[in-house]
């Protein structure tokens, strides 16, 4: 018979199992929970040398998981200037001063700004980055991730002019005079982001391991990373191998950057055929899932729609594929079993992305195939019941509603009513994993399932909630970085909840 190596009691442990229950007590054996119950039980089960850990009343729930993070960007940012929660003569001083200390031949760069937040809220100029860095380029990434403010020196050795046409699925913003503005969308960063210098590998250690404090400090035990490349998981695997990396990962392979179609097909097919990798190094690394970007984002005005932006006439956002390119990619990660997160969050990017995988599994059935649309968050109303039917999970960042309320009406009017559509997709039936987009977001999973429950920002507004008829009951924004997010990465009997034999992943709570 097992011996209990550890157990922990008098607590209030909430087990997410199918009844939802709520026990007291639990008992671990080989970093698996071996028995789940009351005080006494669990008692019971023990011997002299059992380790008993007093919980003293607090609240314990299953490790959580974020279903939908950037592991690289998120140790990045913390190697770059956080820009997050900054007005703009906050980032403008920081700049100066970063600009009077840099080395020869590197650039600025910094994440995390939002000018919806701003006293002037217009997109922001390259003159300004100017008057505060004249002399070396800068490269600040906007909280979304897809747009980017640069300056005339970015502008100048990247070799962008007036005429300089506009990449698909990007634009290079302009003024109404036609002079470049100093913020670019989208496929244009990847202009920019080739001459930026890259990491050494010893750097891509470090990037890991700071963001890992970040995940770690929170109680997140697991994490999806939303875009990899195989050196970044390389760089990842060696970490793993000498035991610094403790985090569990979920990684989905990306083309890093904004490419071409024809180097972004090229390169997925290299990636594809390495095949998937389930349960590496003690259950911390698995290599499921292929990422793709349909558009980018409702702040930047790049999130693609069927119909223009209210607050933008004669514009539909940017899609990133044609139909017979995202078919053609689809097909191939489908053929292979990779479970396929494609980002979507305007509404037409959404029903390109649920086309294709009609197609697709017309073509290949597969009835546990659990591919995603990341963000889902605009939706035509004929398309909401299509992900039920389809079985196609839609994973939301709920925690984007403390930002996104401002804007999106604004944006998209009436059509607000079809997104951000938590109640009616779980009362359709549809498991919802839950995630923050980090950095774009902080990882901050309570805040996340603050918003899911009550549709208020972080200040209690909008007094009563922002449509408050899609939100989420306690359990179920619990539920959505527990049960349903393991589900989200095909390892709902592995972890999730506090149940005998599966992963002893946990937090304590005060």
């Amino acid at each position: 018979m097992q011996r209990v190596e550890k157990m922990f009691y008098n607590g209030k442990v909430y087990t997410v199992d199918s009844n939802e229950s709520v026990q007291t007590a639990f008992c671990i054996f080989d970093g698996r929970f071996m028995a789940v119950g009351s005080d006494e039980e669990m008692m019971a089960l023990c011997d002299e040398a059992t380790e008993k850990v007093d919980l003293k009343g607090q609240v314990v729930v299953p490790g959580l998981i974020d279903t939908h993070l950037h592991v690289v960007h998120t140790g990045t940012i913390k190697m770059q200037l956080d820009l997050h929660g900054m007005d703009k003569k906050e980032i403008l001083t920081l700049v100066k001063e970063k600009a009077q200390n840099l080395e020869p031949g590197k650039w600025i760069q910094g994440w995390g700004w939002i000018n919806d937040k701003w006293d002037d809220p217009g997109f922001p100029t390259k003159e300004e980055l100017d008057q505060v860095a004249p002399d070396v380029p800068v490269f600040l990434n906007r909280g979304c991730g897809h747009m980017s403010w640069v300056n005339s020196k970015a502008i100048e050795l990247v070799g962008i002019t007036e005429e300089t046409p506009n990449p698909p699925g990007g634009e290079i913003i302009k003024n109404e005079d036609g002079s470049i503005r100093g913020v670019v969308t989208d496929q244009a960063q990847d202009l920019f982001m080739k001459k930026v210098p890259v990491y050494d590998d010893e750097d891509q250690k470090k990037i890991n391991l700071l963001a890992q404090d970040e995940f770690l400090k929170f109680g997140l035990t697991s994490v999806h990373d939303m875009g990899a490349s195989p050196h970044d998981l390389e760089i990842r695997e060696g970490l793993y191998k000498d035991g610094r990396m403790k985090v569990r990962t979920y990684n989905t392979l990306r083309v890093p950057g904004r490419p071409w179609y024809d180097e972004m097909y090229e390169k997925s097919m290299e990636y594809l055929e390495g095949g998937i990798r389930i349960g590496m190094y003690d259950n911390r690394m698995t290599v499921r899932g292929y990422k793709i970007s349909g558009d980018g984002s409702l702040g930047a005005r790049s999130a693609w729609m069927v119909d223009d932006y209210n607050d933008r006439p004669g514009h539909k956002g940017d899609g990133k594929w044609t139909d017979e390119q995202w078919d053609a990619v689809c097909y191939e990660a489908h053929k292979r079993g990779f479970q396929i997160c494609y980002h979507g969050i305007g509404d037409a990017a959404n029903r390109q992305a649920l086309n294709s995988f009609e197609k697709v599994l017309k073509m290949i059935p597969n009835p546990d195939h659990r591919h995603r649309i990341e963000h889902a968050q605009i939706l035509q109303p004929d398309d909401i019941a299509r992900f039920k039917e389809l079985g196609v999970i839609p994973t939301f960042q709920t925690i984007f509603l403390h930002t996104d309320k401002n804007v999106a009406e604004a944006r998209i009017g009436d059509r607000v009513k079809y997104a951000y559509a938590w109640r009616t997709m779980i009362d359709q039936g549809n498991v919802i994993p839950n995630g923050t987009d980090c950095p774009v977001e902080s990882c901050n999973p309570y805040m996340s399932m603050y918003c899911a429950v009550t549709r208020m920002d972080e200040f209690g507004e909008p007094e009563g909630g922002w449509y408050p008829e899609e939100a989420m009951t306690r359990m179920e924004a619990l539920k959505s970085y527990t049960i349903w997010a393991a589900y989200g990465g095909f390892e709902e009997n592995l972890k999730g909840s506090i149940e005998a034999g599966k992963l002893a992943d946990f937090v304590i709570i005060d």
